[in-house]
């Protein structure tokens, strides 16, 4: 097997045309350069230079592997640059899931941010509900997962890591009889992007009292409460745009008691080493919520 470092020594003699000037660059002795060049010479059957008092040039041959070389350092240096990339999670692919709430309030900013900074690694998302998400991870088909606690089945196979809580809202349409104390006792409607992991806690209105819808998609979700007098369950870190536009309200909270929470979580496998990329993208989930939370005012 050739020797990266005879390529390096049959480049430099090649570009400075000496071997005392070449060996100088390599920091070596003109006769360990030239015992070097000698010996590839041996191995490859061809004579790489001619030698003579007007300066050291390469024959036909040696202009053909010159060139070869050129091309395999060239490769070689791609390579480490490649693993060194990988090492610290900036190549290759990642799959990876959330469920439909945290997709909405985390995944546009980190995803815009990590393809301005990282273009050579891919990320194959899927967002879905927990039950699909589950057997994706089960099956390896996607390294992690995000969604609320309390979703998965407990498991001593599961990594759990908190990335921070997200407070519980209720949002309705702007003009909504509720935002104004008119509760005439009539059944409201519930929409949920999820059909677990949301529950209503006691201190909220008392109006989700008519059927529960589960639609996944958000821009259906804002649509269909923009348009009618249902309650949509979900938390105002994912709505905050339509929030700050009043395109959707919040309603107040019993009592004017904090908000409920719900924390959201990193689920992965026990048994799989975490990738430098998703650890990349832990960090990055993490700082999106503190950042959320700082935009709400919100010390939690």
């Amino acid at each position: 097997m050739l020797d990266l470092r005879q390529l390096t020594y049959l480049i430099a003699v090649d570009r400075r045309r000496s071997f005392a000037r070449a060996a100088e660059d390599l920091g070596m002795s003109q006769s360990a350069l030239s015992r070097a060049i000698q010996a590839l010479e041996s191995r490859l059957g061809v004579r790489l230079f001619d030698r003579d008092r007007a300066g050291v040039l390469p024959t036909e041959q040696g202009r053909e592997v010159v060139a070869m070389a050129a091309d395999l350092l060239a490769a070689s240096g791609d390579l480490e640059r490649q693993v060194n990339l990988m090492r610290a999670g900036g190549t290759g692919r990642i799959r990876f899931g959330l469920a439909p709430l945290p997709a909405h309030a985390l995944l546009p900013a980190i995803l815009a941010e990590r393809i301005a900074t990282l273009p050579d690694l891919a990320n194959d998302v899927v967002v879905r509900n927990v039950n699909a998400l589950w057997p994706l991870l089960l099956g390896g088909e996607i390294e992690f997962f995000v969604s609320a606690e309390g979703q998965v089945p407990e498991s001593h196979a599961i990594r759990a890591e908190s990335l921070g809580a997200f407070p519980i809202t209720q949002v309705v349409r702007p003009g909504h009889p509720l935002l104004s104390g008119q509760d005439d006792g009539k059944p409201y409607p519930v929409l949920l992007s999820s059909s677990t992991g949301l529950m209503a806690p006691s201190t909220m209105q008392p109006a989700e009292t008519g059927t529960a819808h589960i639609i996944e998609d958000f821009n259906t979700l804002v649509a269909a409460t923009q348009g009618t007098d249902a309650i949509w369950r979900t938390s105002a870190y994912a709505v905050w745009r339509e929030l700050a536009a009043g395109t959707l309200c919040a309603l107040p909270h019993a009592g004017g008691d904090a908000p409920r929470r719900m924390r959201m979580m990193i689920y992965s496998l026990a048994r799989r080493s975490i990738s430098p990329a998703a650890r990349g993208l832990r960090d990055a989930f993490e700082k999106a919520v503190t950042a959320l939370a700082a935009q709400a005012g919100d010390p939690a």
